[in-house]
C-alpha cells in the first residue's frame, strides 16, 4: 500500500525537514511513503474563511482518484492509539488498498466536501499544533505503526 500525506501550506522549516527526512527513511522500509504539499490558495487573504475553505476542498478533490482512500485530519475526528494506527493500517492492507491519502487541512480546517468524502476522519488531538508540526508527528506515527505491526522494538506500551 502506498501512503501519501497531503498537506495545505508552506515548505517545512529546516529543523522539521530534518525530523521527517529521518522518519521518512525509516518509514521507506515498510511502505512507499510520499509527502506532497498543496500551496496555498492564492490571495488567501481576501478571502473569507468558507469560500478559502472551498477553494481548497476543490483543489483536493480534484486531486483524489476514485480508488484512493482518504484519512482526514480533523478535530472533530475518532482519536486513535498507536495500535489503534497499526491496526487500521493492517486492515487497510488487508483489504487491499492502493493508496491512502492522510490529508492535512488548511489553517481554518478542511471542507465539508472533502470530510464526506473521506473514508475516515482522525483527531490527532484535542492539542492545536501548527501544520508543519503534524506533518513529522504523522510519519513518526506511521513509523511507529509500522514497527508495532512488524513486532519491533519501537513502540513500549
Amino acid at each position: 500500500m502506498k501512503i501519501q500525506l497531503w498537506s495545505i501550506g508552506k515548505e517545512n522549516d529546516a529543523w522539521i525537514d530534518e525530523g521527517i527526512k529521518i522518519f521518512r527513511k525509516r518509514l521507506q522500509h515498510y511502505t512507499d511513503f510520499d509527502i506532497k504539499l498543496i500551496p496555498t490558495v492564492k490571495q488567501a487573504a481576501s478571502l473569507s474563511i468558507p469560500e478559502l475553505k472551498k477553494q481548497e476542498g476543490k483543489i483536493i478533490l480534484d486531486m483524489l482518484q476514485p480508488q484512493d482512500y482518504l484519512l482526514a485530519l480533523d478535530e472533530r475526528g475518532k482519536a486513535f492509539s498507536t495500535l489503534q494506527l497499526a491496526d487500521f493500517l493492517r486492515q487497510r492492507n488487508n483489504a487491499g488498498t492502493r493508496q491512502l491519502i492522510v490529508l492535512i487541512g488548511g489553517a481554518f480546517g478542511i471542507d465539508a466536501a472533502v470530510l464526506q468524502r473521506a473514508n475516515v476522519q482522525m483527531s490527532l488531538s484535542d492539542l492545536t499544533f501548527p501544520h508543519q508540526i503534524v506533518r513529522l508527528i504523522m510519519t513518526e506515527q506511521l513509523y511507529r505503526a509500522y514497527t508495532v505491526l512488524n513486532n519491533e522494538k519501537y513502540h513500549h506500551q
